[in-house]
């Protein structure tokens, strides 16, 4: 959103014989702040919600086994005789889903290129940090032995041997996969960013930076709401958060700068319904999952 800051300095005349005021302009960045914090909360709210929710909760419904507890970034699953075959798949359906979501966002933005410029950046972020999510658990698994990929129990790979090698290759193929990922969301960027403007690099990385920390204190506020405690933020909010779509911190130093059509750069404006939904949103999410809900 455009403002004008003016401030007066004096300022000689040409002879030097008297002084004048001169009125300065400065623009503004050209987004509004309140809009981009909040659909950038909300794109990660989605991602966690049909990570946990539509992946690991369906499947665990569907495989027999049974949702106890439904927290914002994570899901109590009682097994019950449930196969290991029907485990591991529970533990693929949340990065699978958070797959198929960021696809589903990349798609989308090309049918609603005429569309307002908040809901395609809204979609990219949401595809980005879905498609990074999905990959990002390959090498958490991969380094860690836990998670959705994991060796434990509740893992994708338990009992897979030699345990060793089967965390090389998962590391190995999330880090091309999370490169791969990068490079498409940079591409999809590029085409809505805007033209060729000195200033292009600059807007790009004050975007998905808000956006980025924005996720992260959102993880951080809701992540405190649960009832186990400080082990949750570190190890499951800010893990997949923060963790996760880190290559938001860094992506952007790759833009290029000659593929762009002669357009204005992208804006975000004040937009009062997307604020007003995606407050509610965010808010009803926290307040009912941050504790847990127990079924």
């Amino acid at each position: 959103m455009k403002r004008k800051e003016v401030r007066m300095i004096w300022e000689n005349d040409k002879g030097g014989k008297f002084m004048r005021l001169t009125k300065l302009e400065k623009q503004s960045p050209e987004f509004d702040y309140l809009t981009l914090i909040i659909i950038s909360m909300l794109a990660y709210v989605i991602t966690t919600a049909l990570h946990e929710f539509l992946g690991h909760g369906v499947a665990c419904a569907l495989l027999n086994g049974k949702v106890i507890e439904l927290n914002a970034f994570y899901l109590d699953c009682e097994y019950g005789m449930i196969s290991d075959c029907d485990i591991r798949l529970i533990a693929m359906a949340g990065p699978m889903v958070s797959f198929l979501t960021g696809l589903t966002s990349f798609f989308l933005i090309n049918k609603i290129k005429k569309s307002s410029t908040v809901a395609i950046y809204f979609l990219w972020l949401l595809g980005t940090i879905s498609l990074l999510t999905a990959l990002g658990y390959f090498i958490f698994s991969g380094v860690s032995g836990i998670g959705d990929f994991g060796f434990t129990r509740d893992g994708a790979l338990f009992r897979l041997t030699p345990e060793w090698l089967w965390r090389i290759l998962i590391t190995v193929f999330g880090i091309a996969g999370y490169g791969s990922v990068v490079t498409y969301s940079l591409h999809v960027f590029n085409s809505f960013l805007g033209g060729k403007n000195p200033n292009r690099r600059i807007r790009a990385k004050s975007l998905v930076l808000i956006s980025y920390f924005s996720g992260c204190i959102m993880a951080i506020l809701v992540g405190l709401l649960n009832p186990i405690g400080l082990f949750i933020i570190i190890f499951s909010s800010l893990a997949s958060t923060a963790g996760g779509t880190s290559a938001l911190l860094w992506m952007m130093r790759f833009l290029k700068h000659d593929k762009t059509k002669s357009k204005p750069l992208i804006t975000i404006k004040r937009n009062y319904q997307w604020i007003g939904i995606g407050l509610f949103m965010i808010v009803i999410y926290a307040v009912v999952f941050g504790p847990s809900l127990y079924i």
